[in-house]
């Protein structure tokens, strides 16, 4: 399907957007870039995922004209859609597909509030540059801090949100949900 999301370098070319299946023709390619674009411990195991895609978890892949540029996971629960995954073909960051996917997202799930977790920008964190940097690429495509923070797995994450904000309490269910028992231990506070 194609969407008006535009490529921000050359305004007459659409994004296309298609949902990921094993039908995929590039799924070796999704593969690759879902696996260099996050580190081990925050990924959900590729079959695991792949097995869980049904309509209320979904994969697209982006793309500009032919090329493929980029990937996205959600997760959709109740009035939430949580964006678990945002990823950018490598060479191609830093010339706006990523703002341009995001703009996708928003508008598809302009009926949900759309939360994603990062990790709490902290200038003692080895990583505080990356961790600053991706906080503001969210706040300047349209995301809020909603205040909430939590502890999971000896991270602290905060929650930010786009199209309305989203408390403690609907975060927590929405992650019992989506990851089950495990995510029970997480200990939220206010930021």
């Amino acid at each position: 399907m194609a969407v008006s999301c535009y490529n921000p370098s050359e305004e007459k070319t659409m994004l296309r957007i298609e949902r990921v299946s094993e039908k995929t023709e590039i799924l070796k390619e999704i593969h690759r870039l879902y696996d260099a674009s996050f580190p081990d411990d925050e990924r959900i195991p590729w079959k695991r995922i792949f097995a869980m895609l049904g309509e209320t978890r979904r994969m697209y892949a982006y793309y500009d004209g032919e090329v493929f540029v980029g990937l996205s996971y959600t997760f959709i629960h109740r009035n939430i859609a949580y964006l678990g995954y945002l990823a950018v073909e490598e060479g191609l960051r830093n010339r706006g597909y990523g703002s341009a996917i995001l703009k996708c997202i928003l508008k598809e799930l302009s009926d949900y509030k759309v939360v994603i977790d990062i990790e709490t920008v902290t200038e003692e964190a080895d990583n505080y540059e990356e961790r600053l940097k991706r906080k503001n690429f969210y706040l300047h495509n349209g995301f809020e801090p909603t205040g909430v923070g939590y502890f999971f797995y000896h991270v602290d994450y905060e929650l930010l949100s786009a199209n309305g904000k989203v408390s403690a309490e609907e975060y927590r269910d929405l992650i019992l949900e989506h990851w089950g028992q495990i995510a029970a231990g997480a200990v939220f506070k206010e930021l």
